[in-house]
């Protein structure tokens, strides 16, 4: 009798064992279910946007002065001038400084002589009149007006690599250049100031021809030609449209123009932009979110009935960058796939996707 009384107090341990690590079990699984992290999609208006270093080409017109002597400018950084507008004249300092003198010393002898009233200094003053006459029309010749050549935007810098990145070479353009240019573009002083003849006087930039190139691998397809864009430029977006895309043998070079004026892309020759590709409407989810299962991209969805996670796939319209997976909603519906309020795990594993979860997050 004592040996089947220890026996039957050993089963009920047992079971009181087994009861207990199962209640045990069922707390850690409910504890962990209940402080899951979950995010619930909701529709945002993305603009996807890809970071490339770019090569700027520009039609643009490198005035130089042609002549020795003080240079005095008829136009301001960034104006819009129209061809045959007076861009500077150039006068040789020597000479009209001595002519200016005289002109001076003439202007004070006349002025004095009207101020005698005396009739007989009027010959005099027609005299010394005509002198002055003759004395401007000689300061004229030792001055020389520059005319614009062509219509554009005045900038007074430039650079040295102007010649490297000309519109005539764009299709022989490739990404090994990318390492040759600079950004160093060189200030011209716009007050007056003595120049040679061989010193840049200033730069007209062509708004309406102005392009950036960019570099995209064969097994990229961000870009179609006619594509809108926009670039982003020290946080200003600007308007652009894909020109043309080469199809080089290792990569594509892709020509976007730009359709806005705008002085810091034009004093620029190689940048790193923010290009704004394409804007959807759709679900933007973490990449810690998005596990592989059976080939499909997917998340793990809260079903609301049992709380149980569930593997729903992407689809097949999804964009990807290093932080998140972009889902367009809109492409997306007719696959049955997400849909917009779906509370999925924020950190998907192996417990969190096989058990309940029930707070919301």
């Amino acid at each position: 009798m004592a040996k089947k009384k220890k026996k039957k107090i050993k089963f009920t341990n047992l079971f009181l064992l087994i009861v207990l690590l199962y209640i045990l079990v069922q707390v850690v699984i409910w504890t962990i279910g209940y402080f899951t992290k979950t995010m619930v999609l909701e529709e945002e208006n993305i603009d996807l946007q890809i970071k490339k270093k770019a090569i700027v080409v520009m039609d643009e017109t490198i005035i130089k002065a042609n002549e020795d002597g003080i240079i005095k400018y008829n136009v301001e950084d960034g104006e819009k001038i129209k061809n045959d507008k007076s861009l500077f004249t150039i006068s040789q300092s020597g000479q009209n400084e001595e002519i200016s003198q005289k002109i001076d010393d003439l202007k004070n002898e006349i002025n004095d002589l009207e101020k005698s009233k005396n009739s007989m200094n009027s010959n005099i003053i027609l005299n010394k009149k005509e002198e002055l006459k003759i004395l401007e029309n000689q300061k004229q010749k030792y001055y020389t007006e520059n005319i614009s050549p062509t219509s554009g935007i005045v900038s007074f810098e430039y650079d040295n690599d102007y010649e490297k990145v000309k519109l005539d070479k764009l299709d022989d353009i490739n990404s090994n250049i990318l390492d040759s240019l600079e950004n160093n573009f060189i200030k011209i002083n716009s007050n007056s100031h003595k120049v040679s003849s061989s010193e840049v006087a200033l730069r007209i930039i062509n708004p309406n021809e102005t392009y950036i190139c960019i570099f995209q691998d064969k097994d990229k397809n961000h870009f179609k030609e006619a594509q809108d864009l926009k670039i982003i430029s020290n946080g200003q977006a600007i308007k652009a449209k894909i020109d043309k895309i080469y199809e080089k043998k290792d990569e594509d070079v892709i020509v976007i123009k730009i359709m806005e004026q705008n002085m810091s892309i034009y004093n620029t020759r190689v940048q790193e932009f923010d290009i704004i590709y394409k804007n959807i409407k759709g679900f933007k989810i973490p990449v810690e979110s998005v596990v592989e299962k059976n080939n499909k991209l997917g998340v793990y969805v809260i079903n609301e009935e049992n709380n149980i996670p569930e593997f729903v796939g992407l689809g097949k319209n999804y964009y990807k960058d290093a932080k998140y997976y972009y889902v367009d909603y809109n492409k997306n519906k007719d696959e049955n796939k997400l849909n917009l309020y779906d509370r999925i795990l924020l950190y998907p594993n192996f417990i969190n996707k096989n058990i309940k979860v029930s707070r919301w997050h």
